[in-house]
């Protein structure tokens, strides 16, 4: 009769051993190449947002769209988004407030004028953005459940009489912003109604950004190409992930920082407008 061979449980808890260390080795490995992926596929939705937003201005005689998510056009111009919209047997519901699906948040995407030129709603979400999936500080119910990730500035929302209506006649594209990494927790609404809101040149920061690339976020402008900026204030990565710790710490909603931060010299480069909206 032959002998049965097994493994001892020496041989066994060396194995696993050995398999933890390589786990452990690893695993910080694939997060980087993971946060990678995603940063990769943000800055490509980027682009795609930036080129459709120029092509818009090419196909109407360099004037935008409306910068904000409205429900209709604001004096003759059309919104980029609308909020989210329900299709009903001959009608159209609007859905701006309470609980939505993420079908309906897509219905307002389409919507949108840029929409024509990108044809897929992933463009408008960023892969590290968690809130269409967990929600936000304030719940997890659907209204909470937020997909958009980038927004316009206020200084393009392009509808009234002082605003600028036309993208070439910008200055140095290649240094003015067109979209942002936004994050919004739901608090006016199921849905981020209006854009980026940012007082240039004031020290301070209103609106939080998306920090969804290891305390980094991702910018396009005006020439078509995408930038991922890395905060190098602290402070920074704090308003963004908690205004109320920041208003604890002494730089709340426009409060300005002190000493200086000096990520906010980098976004007043390259803010579009030196207010904060043109009629400023």
């Amino acid at each position: 009769m032959s002998e049965k061979k097994a493994f001892t449980l020496i041989e066994l808890l060396v194995v696993i051993a050995v398999i933890a260390i390589l786990m452990a080795i690893l695993m910080p490995s694939l997060k980087i190449a993971r946060e990678q992926a995603r940063g990769i596929s943000c800055m490509a939705n980027q682009r795609s947002l930036a080129h459709a937003y120029i092509q818009y201005a090419d196909d109407n005689d360099g004037v935008i769209c409306g910068g904000m998510a409205m429900y209709a056009k604001v004096n003759g111009i059309p919104p980029w988004v609308m909020p989210p919209l329900d299709y009903a047997v001959g009608s159209i519901v609007e859905k701006g407030s309470g609980s939505v699906t993420l079908q309906q948040r897509y219905n307002g995407l389409r919507a949108g004028a840029l929409y024509p030129y990108i044809k897929e709603v992933e463009a408008y979400h960023c892969p590290g953005d968690n809130r269409a999936r967990l929600g936000t500080s304030l719940g997890s119910a659907p209204e909470f459940c937020i997909y958009r990730s980038y927004s316009l500035t206020d200084y393009l929302r392009g509808t009234q009489t002082k605003d600028p209506k036309k993208l070439f006649t910008f200055k140095q594209p290649a240094n003015k912003m067109l979209f942002v990494e936004e994050i919004y927790d739901g608090a006016s609404g199921n849905y981020n109604h209006d854009a980026w809101s940012y007082n240039p040149y004031s020290n301070s920061l209103w609106d939080p950004l998306g920090v969804f690339h290891s305390d980094a976020c991702t910018f396009s402008f005006m020439d078509g190409h995408a930038e991922r900026k890395k905060w190098d204030d602290k402070r920074t990565i704090v308003y963004c992930t908690s205004r109320a710790e920041a208003a604890a710490k002494g730089f709340g909603k426009d409060q300005a920082f002190n000493p200086p931060n000096v990520d906010l010299d980098w976004l007043d480069e390259r803010y579009p407008g030196k207010t904060h909206v043109a009629g400023d």
